[in-house]
């Protein structure tokens, strides 16, 4: 029914009345209730550039299996084929990550009668880029997006840009030619602690001589048991890559966390295999 109708239905006073409520209604779908006001917002900001600040200096040393699954798809990203997994031994030492290729396809490296491929390979996982996106250098632009639901915990979801001369990005195509790129996303904390769950970035403003239109990284952190502290670390990344001529994807599964020591040892089990499911929406 229009409006034109209800003011041939309704007495003025009722057309009114009708038009107030709409419009507070209105008002009410556009801001909700529960959106954090500025300084909630700005404070909740603090808390997570001073986690972000902390993050990397307060990792223990450990060890931990990286389980590297590689999928490739058309320009499209239609019919996703798994290419060899990777499981690496990762060792984080005094603020220092090394990763050794211990198995391609779940056998060890003098069984692999083929050449594996690593199509798509990438680093920091472990802190960087949470100190990427709220180092000062970075001056990241960040903007209230909602609030979201992980694994049953209620997190607050900040949009987040940084510019290309603030980046600190850095894009390679092989040895032939890199760029510092801008890029965004959004980061998923703890509104009280500061604490991030989940982190989003992607650039899509690429130099054409990198032969990429865009590349997105999504880690995902929880609560892991190192000795006898509890420590949010990755559990899961992907990584996905769009070039000029198909899609790239990365699937990391980081498994079997354990502090470092000179006894610590690690045993290697197996990885599934199988067709690859399309990717999901990140934000």
């Amino acid at each position: 029914m229009t409006s034109r109708t209800l003011r041939v239905l309704l007495h003025a006073g009722l057309i009114s009345l009708f038009c107030i409520v709409v419009g507070a209604l209105s008002a009410a779908q556009e801001q909700p209730s529960d959106t954090p006001t500025a300084s909630q917002q700005t404070a909740m900001l603090a808390q997570m550039t001073k986690y972000a600040e902390q993050y990397v200096n307060n990792l223990p040393n450990f060890l931990c299996v990286l389980v590297t699954e590689q999928f490739e798809a058309n320009k499209k990203g239609e019919h996703w084929r798994k290419g060899d997994t990777l499981t690496a031994r990762l060792a984080y030492n005094e603020g220092r990550e090394r990763r050794t290729l211990v198995l391609v396809n779940d056998k060890s490296l003098n069984q692999v009668t083929h050449r594996w491929r690593t199509p798509l390979t990438t680093e920091g996982e472990f802190g960087r880029l949470i100190e990427m996106i709220f180092e000062e250098r970075s001056q990241a632009a960040f903007e209230w997006n909602r609030w979201d639901d992980l694994h049953g915990k209620r997190v607050a979801v900040f949009k987040y840009s940084v510019e290309q001369q603030r980046s600190t990005m850095k894009l390679g195509l092989s040895d032939l030619a890199s760029a510092i790129v801008p890029y965004h996303g959004s980061v998923f904390a703890d509104p009280d602690t500061g604490a991030i769950y989940q982190v989003y970035e992607i650039a899509t403003e690429i130099p054409k001589e990198l032969r990429t239109r865009e590349i997105g990284t999504t880690i995902e952190y929880s609560e892991v048991s190192i000795g006898d502290a509890k420590y949010l670390l990755p559990v899961r990344a992907s990584i996905l890559m769009k070039t000029d001529q198909n899609q790239v994807r990365n699937e990391l599964d980081f498994r079997d966390y354990r502090k470092f020591g000179a006894e610590s040892s690690i045993t290697f089990g197996d990885s599934s295999g199988g067709e690859a499911p399309a990717p999901p929406p990140k934000d």
